[in-house]
């Protein structure tokens, strides 16, 4: 269905679990688990979906909840301007509380209710500008074992990337619990910044400066890419290693280590050190981390203001057809369920809302992969068929703001790219837009 833009460092890093000497005790099942994880991340990273993969299906008799597919939004959105100043109680009108700093009162709501689902607020303010809550479906049905394995490989540049995943009835899974990370991967185009700078370019760029660098600054700035990360030292050398190989490649796609350890060695250049420098290659290496600036300072911006939620949905019916469920003619789209998501997942996704909301301090912005990545040509489009509308009315039912609150963007039902932000189409979402 969507997002296959994240594919080969998500793999790496599933792989990687399971072939550490610590995982050492599956080891005569990695060959099978290697091929279902490279479906898995392609499936849930990639957009559009236009290059069928074949998992390795469930054995018999495993239970699993329906299939989950991993959906992709669209256009550049900003939020607003400026932020709205502190109240001493909440406004008692109906208002887009977006950015609106929470009141002593919130704060005390929002904890309470996190408790009754026995889900920690002790959480650091991290009182950011610009905070986004990114709703994003997977489009492929993920196993409690997936998403076990998922929520263990939650640390730095391991694993998806995503904050939590939202089954279906069972309980949510928070697999990056430290809200508004600044050493994740990332999860749309926009986190990556391909607005400001497109794939092509930016990969060319980071080459030409690991090329301009020096082995012992290439060295230093990997091991400070992976630094603190609670990562073990198997972990580290297999994203060593994978980062090595893929930036002295002529192309194919760069991921989260790599793009660090290049990040380190331009903060150096640009801050006039020399030394790091090939023989000869001061002026290349200049030249590439002057164009990287502004590139690495956007995207850090984007990823340490959002929070990243995958809800669990269906995506194509066979692994073979045509898999981009973006598209409304396309036969191949699996049944999504009636009502598309349950309440417990509408549930879920208010209680990680304002769990996102108690760490930033303030109410993010709600918006969908469908509305941040509409610039990126491979059509993303989750959550498809989400009621954001209904989102909203739980928040202010809790929050006792006044109906017809909202807290994002303001939901357009449809599923043109750029002009809609909720993809909705009547006869696969099962009925009307909200």
């Amino acid at each position: 269905m969507s997002k296959f833009s994240l594919f080969s460092h998500r793999i790496f890093a599933l792989i990687l679990l399971f072939s550490t000497p610590i995982l050492g005790i599956i080891a005569a099942n990695s060959s099978a688990l290697a091929v279902a994880d490279r479906s898995i991340a392609q499936r849930i990273t990639s957009p559009g979906l236009t290059t069928p993969t074949a998992p390795t299906p469930a054995p018999r008799g495993t239970v699993e909840e329906s299939p989950v597919i991993i959906p992709v939004p669209l256009p550049k959105n900003p939020l607003p301007g400026s932020t709205k100043p502190a109240n001493s109680s909440p406004p008692k009108f109906a208002t887009n509380h977006t950015n609106r700093i929470l009141a002593q009162e919130e704060r005390d709501k929002i904890s309470a209710y996190l408790r009754t689902r026995n889900i920690s607020s002790n959480l650091i303010v991290n009182n950011l500008p610009d905070p986004r809550f990114i709703l994003h479906d997977t489009s492929f049905i993920m196993s409690p074992s997936l998403l076990d394995r998922e929520r263990r490989s939650g640390r730095g540049p391991l694993g998806l990337g995503v904050n939590a995943y939202l089954p279906g009835q069972n309980n949510l899974v928070i697999a990056r619990p430290n809200f508004y990370e600044t050493r994740r991967p990332t999860t749309t185009e926009f986190e990556k910044a391909s607005d400001i700078l497109d794939r092509q370019d930016r990969e060319q760029l980071l080459r030409k400066a690991w090329k301009s660098t020096n082995e012992a600054a290439r060295s230093q700035a990997l091991d400070t890419a992976l630094a603190n990360l609670d990562l073990s030292s198997a972990e580290i050398a297999a994203e060593k290693a994978g980062a090595i190989e893929k930036l002295a490649a002529d192309s194919g796609r760069i991921f989260t280590t790599a793009t660090w350890a290049i990040e380190g060695i331009c903060n150096r250049a640009n801050n006039g050190d020399r030394s790091i420098a090939a023989p000869n290659q001061q002026d290349s290496l200049s030249d590439a981390c002057g164009s990287l600036g502004e590139y690495f300072k956007i995207r850090n911006s984007r990823v340490k203001s959002a929070v990243a939620v995958e809800i669990i949905q269906v995506g194509a019916i066979s692994d073979m057809g045509n898999q981009n469920t973006c598209s409304a003619s396309n036969p191949n789209i699996a049944t999504l369920p009636n009502p598309p998501y349950s309440d417990n997942q509408y549930n879920s996704a208010l209680a990680l809302y304002l769990r996102a909301a108690l760490a930033a301090g303030k109410f993010p912005q709600a918006t969908t992969h469908f509305a941040l990545d509409t610039f990126d040509p491979e059509a993303h489009c989750d959550p498809r068929c989400f009621n954001l509308t209904k989102l909203y009315n739980s928040i202010a039912s809790v929050m006792g703001h006044a109906p017809g609150s909202s807290y994002g963007i303001t939901p357009s039902y449809g599923t043109k790219g750029g002009a809609n932000n909720i993809w909705w189409d009547d006869n696969i979402c099962h009925g009307s837009a909200p």
